[in-house]
C-alpha cells in the first residue's frame, strides 16, 4: 500500500502485483495477461518501487505511456512520494528550432555542430549542463513533487496528465532545448516512459549512456504488439534514392572543401566516383532482378563483384576487387562523410545491408527481395526469436540487460507461442493470466452462421448487413467494426443511419457507427465507452495476398509443419477483436453486449478451435453460441430482459 494511491485493489490486482513483485526479487522475465481496465499499469509499477528499483516503461502510444506518469504523479500526491517521471520522444516533437515539417536529424545535427542552435547552446556549456537548464530541472521536479496535480488537464488527477506538455512549457520559458532537458531529467528519474524503439534499435546503446539499466525493472506495455514492431522494421534496406542522396552529399562535400583548402579534402575524387558506381551497378540490379520474387544474396553479391571487376579492367588493372572490399571501401567513405566539418552525417549507409546480405547469403530464415516499384531492395527476417537486433542483442538478451522484465497486455493469446515467437525459454518466463473478469452484466455472443474468408466475403456482405439492422431494431447504440476500409465503407452506404467512427470525437450513446478494426481507432482510444453493443464482422486474420506473408508462410510450414505454422502466423489474429471490445468493456458496470460474427472464432475448418482458445480466459464466462439470426434476437432480447 505505501505506493498504491487507491483506496481499495480491484478484484485479482493483489494477486498480480505480488506476481510482479516474485518476478522482480527473483530477476526472472514474467508475461501478464489481463483485461482492459483492470490496472495493470499500477500493478506493475507499484511492487517495482515497493523493491527499491526503477522503471523503464516501454509503450507503442502516447495514451499508454501517459498512463505510467498519471499513476506515478498520484503516488507523489496521495501516498507523499517523491518519484520523479521522464517522457522522452522524438527529437522532431522536442525541436522549438525547427518546426515538424523542417526538421531533420541532420539540420539539428549542423545546427548544434555550428553554433547555430539558441536552445542548444542555453541548455549545454560545452559538455556540461549550463545552470539555466540546472534551475529548470528543478523547476519541472517542483512541479512532480510539490504539485502533481497541476500536471493533470484542469488539475483533475482522473484525466489525461500533461506533463510533457508543462514540461515544454518550463523549457520554453528559459529559453532552452526540450530534448536535453529530458535527457537529464531520464537521468535522475524513477520513471521513464519511452517508445519501444528504444529498447529494441541501435538507439538502446544511447539509453545505455543516460542511465544502468540494472538500476531499472523493464516494463513492456501493450506486448501483444512489440512481435510486430520489431518485425516492422528488423530489416535492412538498400535505396537508390538514398544511394542518389548519398552521392550528391559527396559531391557538396568534395566541392566545398576544394573551395576552401585545395589539396585537404576531407573526400577525394576517387572516393565519389566509387559511390556513383556502386549506385550504377544497383540501379542495374533494381532493372535486371524480377520484382516482389525471392532473391538469393549470392546473386546480388556476384553482381557488384563483376561490375568493379569489369570496370578495372577497364582501365587496365587486373584482378578484381572481393566483396568485402567493397564493404570496407564503403565504410571508409561513410566515415569520412561523418568526420567531415562541413557535413551532417551520411544520410544512408549502404555498407551496412552488404554486411547483412553476407551475414545471410546461406540463410534460409530471411528473405532477399526488390519492391513491386523497383526502387529498393528488402533483407526481411522470417523469424525474430534468434535475430540479432540493431543494438547487437536478441530480443531475449535485451529484456537480460534490465534488471528483470515484466511484458503485459490485454492479449497475449497462447502464450507458449508468443514466447517461442519472441525468443523467451518457456522454463524461465513466468505467466500469469486472469481468468476471469468481474462484469456485472456482460455476454459475449459468437455467430456461427457465417465467416468472412475471402471466397464468401461478396456473397455474405448482404447477409452481414441484415445481422447489423436485426440489432439496429433491438437498439440504437451500436458500433460495428469491420476487417478492412472497403467493408467499412459499403457497410456505412448499405445502412443509412450508420456514421462512420472515424469521424467522430467521441461516439454518443444513441447512435450507431461503423469502424474499420485494423486503425489506431480501434485500440487506443475510449471513444466507444458508451456504446451498449459491439459487433465484430469477420476475423481479422493477416494479408495472405502479401508476397512477404506468402514467403513466410512457406517457410515456417517447411520448418514446423502446416498446422503449428498456421498457428504461428495467425496467432494475434483475434488481438484486435479483444482490443477493440476491452474499450468498450472498461466500465465494469454498464450492460454490453459483444458479438464476434464468424463462424471461426469457433470452429476453424484447419486450425479447429484454435481462435476459440486463444480468446482471453477473462471473457469464457460470457461466451453463448447462436447459429442464425433467429436464435441472435432471442439472446439480445432475453439479455436486455434480465439486466
Amino acid at each position: 500500500m505505501e505506493f498504491f494511491p487507491y483506496p481499495e485493489f480491484k478484484p485479482q490486482q493483489l494477486p498480480v502485483m505480488e506476481f510482479v513483485s516474485d518476478v522482480v526479487e527473483n530477476e526472472d522475465i514474467g508475461l501478464v495477461e489481463a483485461y482492459c481496465g483492470f490496472g495493470k499499469t499500477i500493478s506493475t509499477l507499484a511492487p517495482v518501487f515497493d523493491q527499491g528499483k526503477k522503471v523503464i516503461l516501454l509503450s507503442p502510444t502516447h495514451t499508454a505511456r501517459n498512463a505510467g506518469i498519471a499513476e506515478a504523479l498520484r503516488i507523489n500526491k496521495v501516498n507523499g512520494k517523491k518519484l520523479m517521471v521522464a517522457d522522452l520522444r522524438s527529437k522532431s516533437l522536442m525541436c522549438d528550432k525547427f518546426d515538424q515539417e523542417n526538421f531533420s536529424y541532420e539540420a539539428c545535427w549542423r545546427s548544434r555542430k555550428f553554433d547555430d542552435c539558441e536552445f542548444f547552446k542555453a541548455t549545454k556549456t560545452g559538455k556540461e549542463t549550463s545552470r539555466k537548464a540546472k534551475n529548470a530541472v528543478n523547476a519541472i521536479k517542483s512541479l512532480v513533487f510539490k504539485t502533481p496535480e497541476s500536471l493533470f488537464a484542469e488539475k483533475n488527477m482522473q484525466k489525461e496528465p500533461e506533463f510533457f506538455q508543462e514540461a515544454q512549457k518550463v523549457c520554453r520559458e528559459f529559453g532552452l532545448c526540450f530534448y536535453e532537458v529530458m535527457k537529464k531529467i531520464v537521468q535522475e528519474a524513477d520513471v521513464v516512459v519511452l517508445d519501444y524503439y528504444w529498447g529494441f534499435t541501435e538507439i538502446f546503446a544511447f539509453l545505455r549512456n543516460l542511465i544502468n539499466p540494472k538500476d531499472f525493472v523493464l516494463l513492456v506495455d501493450e506486448a501483444d504488439l512489440l512481435i510486430d514492431r520489431l518485425y516492422n522494421q528488423l530489416h535492412a534496406k538498400l535505396s537508390l534514392r538514398g544511394l542518389m542522396l548519398l552521392v550528391s552529399q559527396t559531391k557538396r562535400i568534395l566541392k566545398y572543401e576544394k573551395d576552401q583548402d585545395e589539396g585537404k579534402e576531407t573526400l577525394s575524387k576517387e572516393n565519389v566516383e566509387f559511390l556513383e558506381e556502386f549506385a550504377d551497378y544497383t540501379a542495374e540490379i533494381l532493372r535486371a532482378f524480377p520484382a516482389m520474387e525471392a532473391l538469393a544474396p549470392e546473386r546480388i553479391i556476384n553482381y557488384y563483384v563483376k561490375g568493379f571487376q569489369r570496370s578495372s579492367q577497364a582501365v587496365g588493372l587486373e584482378g578484381t576487387m572481393k566483396f568485402e572490399d567493397i564493404i570496407e571501401h564503403l565504410e571508409e567513405i561513410i566515415g569520412l562523410i561523418d568526420e567531415s566539418n562541413n557535413s551532417e552525417k551520411a544520410r544512408t549507409r549502404p555498407h551496412s545491408f552488404l554486411k547483412k546480405l553476407a551475414q545471410t547469403r546461406d540463410s534460409k530464415q530471411h528473405l532477399t527481395f526488390i519492391t513491386d516499384e523497383k526502387k529498393e531492395i528488402f533483407i526481411k527476417p522470417f523469424e525474430i526469436n534468434t535475430e540479432t537486433l540493431g543494438s547487437g542483442l536478441t530480443t531475449l538478451e535485451t529484456l537480460k540487460q534490465f534488471h528483470s522484465a515484466v511484458l503485459f497486455s490485454a492479449t497475449i493469446g497462447d502464450e507458449n507461442l508468443f514466447m517461442e515467437e519472441f525468443g523467451l525459454d518457456k522454463k524461465k518466463t513466468d505467466v500469469f493470466k486472469l481468468s476471469c473478469m468481474p462484469h456485472e452484466n456482460l455476454v459475449l455472443i459468437i455467430d456461427t452462421e457465417l465467416d468472412s474468408t475471402f471466397k464468401k466475403r461478396m456473397v455474405n456482405a448482404p447477409k452481414y448487413a441484415k445481422k447489423v439492422e436485426l440489432l439496429l431494431e433491438e437498439d440504437p447504440s451500436l458500433l460495428v467494426s469491420c476487417c478492412n476500409q472497403f467493408e467499412t465503407d459499403q457497410m456505412i452506404s448499405t445502412i443509412p443511419q450508420m456514421e462512420s467512427a472515424q469521424d467522430s470525437e467521441n461516439l454518443e450513446e444513441e447512435k450507431s457507427y461503423a469502424m474499420n478494426i485494423r486503425t489506431k481507432h480501434a485500440r487506443s482510444t475510449n471513444k466507444a465507452s458508451k456504446v451498449r453493443n459491439c459487433m465484430v464482422v469477420g476475423l481479422p486474420l493477416p494479408d495472405y495476398s502479401d508476397f512477404y506473408f506468402k514467403e513466410r508462410k512457406r517457410y515456417l510450414e517447411e520448418k514446423y509443419g502446416r498446422k503449428h505454422a498456421g498457428k504461428l502466423i495467425n496467432r494475434k489474429a483475434v488481438d484486435l477483436a479483444v482490443q477493440l471490445m476491452g474499450r468498450i468493456t472498461r466500465d465494469l458496470k454498464n450492460p454490453k453486449v459483444l458479438i464476434l460474427a464468424d463462424k471461426r472464432y469457433r470452429q476453424d475448418y484447419f486450425l479447429h478451435n484454435f481462435y476459440f482458445e486463444i480468446l482471453p480466459e477473462y471473457f469464457r464466462p460470457y461466451v453463448k453460441l447462436v447459429r442464425n439470426n433467429r436464435e441472435l434476437k432471442d439472446c439480445l432480447q432475453g439479455f436486455w430482459e434480465t439486466v
